[in-house]
């Protein structure tokens, strides 16, 4: 590349909306966002300066990351997201797996990623509202969090909120059981069966409150 050729930082000012990151207008017409700390480190800190290869390969790479953190960034504001989440949704974005990988690697170093914390609070929640801890697993394992880390966060879900398998099923049996008393003894049972079995609790535990509930309501 010759001096002629060489791309020049046109422009260069702080986002608006993300404080932080800087947009960079270059002479070729490309737009780019990075963070504060790349600037420092390729010494693109004023307009007008040469960006030699190197530095301009720099700077693309840079924001190529950027920008799919940034995305990353959008949906956990949005609510919790496991990394599996994350990655699904960017790459829906024409993202590689090396731009995914190293974009969600820098938001777990930073603390703003982290799969224990959503099977931690995802537990949690759904124990309390009702769901066997059966069903609690299932679905966090679908989410992509790891066999041990859901292990463990339904294990102390349960023993930090005293989860009672046998009262949870009684509790979320009775309010179903009021949406169906009009129902005939049979139909009502076959379907608050099959509301408690879709909600995690094993086929013992929901037959046996099922009969108590139901007898409670006759």
């Amino acid at each position: 590349m010759t001096n002629s050729e060489s791309i020049t930082l046109k422009d260069l000012r702080e986002s608006p909306r993300r404080p932080g990151r800087y947009l960079l207008s270059l002479s070729d017409g490309q737009q780019l966002v990075v963070g504060i700390a790349v600037l420092a480190e390729t010494g693109a800190t004023r307009a007008g300066v040469s960006l030699g290869p190197e530095v301009l390969a720099r700077l693309l790479h840079e924001h190529s990351i950027t920008a799919r953190a940034d995305r990353a960034v959008d949906a956990l504001a949005r609510g919790r997201r496991t990394r599996r989440e994350l990655e699904l949704r960017l790459r829906r974005q024409a993202a590689t797996p090396a731009q995914i990988r190293e974009a969600l690697d820098r938001l777990e170093a930073a603390g703003l990623l982290s799969d224990e914390a959503v099977a931690q609070a995802e537990a949690s929640a759904r124990l309390r509202r009702g769901e066997a801890p059966a069903r609690v697993t299932q679905q966090l394992r679908r989410k992509g969090v790891a066999g041990a880390v859901v292990n463990r966060a339904v294990a102390d879900a349960i023993t930090d909120d005293g989860f009672d398998e046998m009262a949870a099923c009684r509790a979320v049996a009775e309010k179903r059981a009021r949406t169906l008393a009009g129902d005939e003894p049979v139909a009502a049972a076959r379907k608050l069966l099959g509301f408690l079995l879709r909600r995690g609790y094993s086929g013992t535990v929901a037959r046996r409150v099922v009969a108590e509930v139901l007898a409670r309501l006759q």
